[in-house]
Formats: structure tokens, C-alpha cells, sequence
């Protein structure tokens, strides 16, 4: 019979700590609300996998493979089986020191250095919780609290972010994903002890100087509140040209802080409740499993001139408050993709894709800000019943966008780190990691 373990351990940094997730210098005022690690471990008597969500922007390679041992360590859960990620928060602390790249200006490194051992505890804490139980998978939708952010312009021009309300604006270049994935461990309906949540929005919905989980935040609290203080896991679906900007919007219109957190956490936290609610097949014979495949990504061309060139423009517009600094920001951005394409080696990158597989459900955790089309094209080629994309699973390679995305032009592309073609290759992979862990 099927076990599940749910747990949360608090990850929260000290006030002081540089946020990242925009390019200017944060250095956190306040906690507004806490950040978990918050762990799922499932067990079907052979097999065990387990996951772990943190409120954190994205987590390097190394703390998460220091996070593995010590899981696999513990519980004896193969490596192979763990997926941890992050919600991507942009009220987060910073997670490595970028000198070159102007986004990270320092870090707590003795937050930093316990990081691994946290995100393992909450695991840990899961797995010797775990006791039977039953498992439902059913989907929401919600269709109004995310957008994509790419639009096409009268004057033919591709734009992230145009501003709300721009008459210039056509209409957006791709689509979004409206799926709010529910996986319930539970007896029934009326008595569920956990919830494995998904949905593709970017949890950038905050700004300013204060620490917070964002609308996962919210939403943990509102589903608390009807349905008890149970296990909570969010992952970020394919979402990296989705936000929550509506340009449709009156711009005179002035939101308070937290409100785009408060309401979106509200609606997704009651689709989620209503979701559970018109679950009627709750199963304990289901099966788990988990894989792990690489996938070698091309990087952008550099040498010694460019990377040169790339880190005086860097240098330059880093902090800058000159009033053309708009009209640099491709540059900047083309820079910035460059040096974080060094960082990362030369020519191409190992990467991981790691996958789970609960019954007839699949995760399946990318590296990386993905964007949406591909995590549709996952959703349809894969042949499993139901299947999620998890973003920044594993590492945190940024943004990883479609062909047409680097003709067109755009944040998403200028600044990434890799050749157009990776994304396909990513695409391509998970698939096939699917279709592996299917068999």
C-alpha cells in the first residue's frame, strides 16, 4: 500500500540579506511572510521518491547535490528519485555572488552553507512521517491571473513587459498554460493529509524590500484555512515568458503592496480546494518511480574580446541612473547571456532533467525558466495520463526560450546563456525520459 510523508522545514534568511531577482542592489527591511523547504516522500514498498520545493528564486547545482547526499544518506531513497527545486520568488535571498553579471551584489554565506542540510531535513522529517494512504490526480484551470508577457507591437517589434495600457500593443505572441495540476494523498475527498500542486505563472508578483514566499505563500495559508494545516508542495510549471502582468488593465489603477500576491494566492489556493473537492478516485495500488537523464546544452559563442567587451558594458550600465539607460538594455542583456555562458564552460553544459512518476502521473524537473509552448509539446507527447513540468529543478541555467523568441528579440532571449536550439533538446529529453519511465 502506498505511504506519503509531507514535511516543511523554515529557510527564512535574516533581515540584512541581499534579495535577488532584479538588477538593482535589495538588501531585505523586513520579513513580510517566511520561506519553506517543503517535502514530499512517497513510498509503495520498492520504491521510494521524494520532492522537494523551496521559496527560494532558483538553487545552484552544488547545494542541490549536496542536498541529495545527504537525503540518499539518510532515507536511502536512490538519487535518482529526488527532485528538488524552487518556486522562483523574487523576494528571496541571493544564492551565489555574480561580480560580472551586476544581478547578485552578496550573499549570506553562513545562510548559504546550511541551505543543503535544511532542504535534506525537511526531507528527512518526510520520509519518517510517511504512513498509508491514498492518492487522486485531477486538474483546474484558471484562466485569468496569467499572462504571456511577449507581445507583438504595431510597429512590428517584440516586447517583454510593454507596460499596462500601451496603445501600441497587437496582441501576445504565444499562450499561456491554464492547467492547476492536484495531486492528493488522502483518504478521501474530506481527508486529505497533502497536496503536490502545479501551475505555470512567475512567482514575481512582489516587489520591494521585503522577504516573502509570494503567492505559494498565500496560497498554503488560504487552503490551511478550509482545509487544514496539511503538507503543501507548489511547483512552478513552464513559465518563463508567463507572468501576472494584465496590460489590459487601467495603468492609473494603483495596487497596493502584496495585493497581486494576495489575490492570485486567494483564487489558485480556492481552485486547488475545488479541484480536491470533485475528486471521487482515491487509489492506494499505485506505483512510484523516478529517473534521471543528462542532456548536453549549447552554449552561446564567446572568446577573450567579447567576454572582455561583455564585462565593461556590464560594468558600465551596472547601477547606472543615466536616463538613456533603455536604450542600452539589449546590449546589457547580450552581455549578460554571455558571461553567464562562461560561468558555465565552454561550447556545452551537462544538464539534468529528473522525473517521478506517481501512478499515472509524471514530474518532470527542468533546469531552467522555460518557456510554455515547451512544456506544452511535454504535456502532449507525453504518455502518461497526466503530466507536470517543474521549473529550476536541479540548477538554475536562467531562461531557455523558443527559436523564433531570439529572432524576434526580447529579455528572455537576449540575456540567456544558450543557443536557440536548447530548448528542443530539453524538450526532446524529457520526453524521452518519460517514455523510459513509462515502460
Amino acid at each position: 500500500m502506498l505511504k506519503a510523508g509531507f514535511s516543511k522545514i523554515d529557510i527564512t534568511p535574516p533581515v540584512g540579506c541581499y534579495l535577488q531577482g532584479h538588477f538593482d542592489v535589495r538588501i531585505a527591511k523586513k520579513i513580510h511572510d517566511r520561506l519553506f523547504a517543503k517535502a514530499a516522500v512517497l513510498n509503495d514498498g520498492k520504491n521510494k521518491v521524494c520532492m522537494v520545493s523551496c521559496d527560494l528564486i532558483g538553487i545552484e547545482k552544488q547545494e542541490v547535490e549536496l542536498a541529495r547526499e545527504l537525503i540518499v544518506k539518510e532515507t536511502g531513497i536512490p538519487d535518482k528519485n529526488i527532485i528538488i527545486c524552487a518556486t522562483h520568488t523574487h523576494t528571496g535571498p541571493s544564492l551565489v555572488y555574480k561580480k560580472d553579471s551586476g544581478i547578485t551584489h552578496g550573499l549570506d554565506e553562513k545562510w548559504l552553507t546550511a541551505l543543503p542540510s535544511r532542504i535534506a531535513s525537511a526531507a528527512v522529517d518526510a520520509f519518517h512521517s510517511a504512513r498509508e494512504t491514498k492518492v487522486a490526480c485531477l486538474s483546474g484551470e484558471e484562466h485569468n491571473v496569467s499572462f504571456n508577457r511577449r507581445f507583438i507591437m504595431k510597429n512590428g517589434k517584440v516586447i517583454t513587459n510593454p507596460g499596462m495600457g500601451n496603445p501600441d500593443i497587437v496582441k501576445p505572441v504565444g499562450p499561456i498554460d491554464p492547467e492547476l495540476g492536484v495531486l492528493a494523498f488522502g483518504d478521501d475527498y474530506n481527508k486529505i493529509d497533502g497536496l503536490i500542486v502545479n501551475f505555470a505563472l512567475h512567482t514575481d508578483t512582489v516587489d520591494g524590500y521585503e522577504v516573502s514566499a509570494d503567492f505559494p505563500g498565500v496560497m498554503n495559508d488560504v487552503i490551511a484555512k478550509q482545509i487544514g494545516d496539511i503538507g503543501f508542495v507548489y511547483t512552478s510549471g513552464a513559465m518563463g515568458n508567463i507572468n501576472h502582468a494584465n496590460v489590459k488593465r487601467d495603468p492609473d489603477k494603483k495596487y497596493e503592496y502584496f495585493e497581486h500576491a494576495s489575490r492570485i494566492g486567494r483564487v489558485l489556493g480556492f481552485e486547488v480546494i475545488k479541484t480536491v473537492a470533485r475528486m471521487e478516485k482515491f487509489r492506494d495500488d499505485v506505483t512510484v518511480s523516478g529517473g534521471r537523464i543528462q542532456a548536453k546544452l549549447p552554449l552561446k559563442d564567446y572568446d577573450r574580446n567579447s567576454i572582455r567587451k561583455a564585462r565593461e558594458i556590464v560594468s558600465s550600465r551596472t547601477n547606472s541612473t543615466d536616463a538613456d539607460w533603455p536604450g542600452h538594455m539589449e546590449e546589457f542583456l547580450s552581455s549578460l547571456g554571455l558571461l553567464r555562458a562562461q560561468g558555465l564552460g565552454k561550447d556545452e553544459y551537462i544538464a539534468e532533467i529528473t522525473a517521478i512518476r506517481i501512478g499515472d502521473t509524471a514530474f518532470v524537473a527542468v533546469p531552467c525558466e522555460y518557456f510554455v509552448e515547451f512544456g506544452l509539446e511535454i504535456k502532449k507527447k507525453s504518455p502518461f495520463s497526466k503530466t507536470f513540468i517543474i521549473e529550476l529543478g536541479g540548477d538554475y541555467l536562467g531562461y531557455i526560450a523558443r527559436k523564433e523568441s531570439f529572432q524576434q528579440g526580447g529579455y528572455e532571449s537576449t540575456g540567456a546563456a544558450f543557443k536557440p536550439e536548447t530548448g528542443y533538446i530539453l524538450r526532446d529529453k524529457a520526453i524521452e525520459l518519460l517514455n523510459t519511465l513509462h515502460k
